[in-house]
C-alpha cells in the first residue's frame, strides 16, 4: 500500500511538473511564432526594397549609358567644328604689303 501511495505520488508529481512545463512551453511557442511572423514580414519588406533598388540601379545605368553616348557625340561634333575652324583661321590673315 505504501508502495502504491509512493508510486501514485511520483506519478502525480510528474503530471504536475509536465503540466506546468507544458504551459511554459506553450507560452514560449506563441512568442516564437510571433517572432517568426515579424521576421518574415521584415524579410519580405527587405526583399521589396532590394528589388526597388535593383530597378533604380538599372535605370541609372541606362541614364549613364545614354549620357555617355551624348557626350561622345558632342565631342565628335566639337572636334569636327574645330577642324573646320583651323583652316579658315589660317587663310584669314592678310598678306603684308611692302612699303616703298
Amino acid at each position: 500500500m505504501v508502495k502504491r501511495l509512493g508510486l501514485l505520488g511520483v506519478v502525480l508529481a510528474v503530471f504536475l511538473f509536465a503540466t506546468g512545463c507544458g504551459q511554459e512551453i506553450k507560452k514560449e511557442n506563441e512568442q516564437l511564432k510571433a517572432q517568426v511572423t515579424a521576421l518574415t514580414e521584415q524579410n519580405n519588406n527587405l526583399k521589396n526594397q532590394v528589388a526597388t533598388l535593383e530597378k533604380e540601379s538599372a535605370d541609372l545605368k541606362g541614364q549613364v549609358s545614354n549620357l555617355t553616348a551624348e557626350r561622345d557625340a558632342a565631342r565628335k561634333e566639337l572636334d569636327a567644328l574645330k577642324s573646320k575652324a583651323k583652316p579658315a583661321a589660317k587663310a584669314a590673315p592678310a598678306k603684308k604689303s611692302k612699303k616703298k
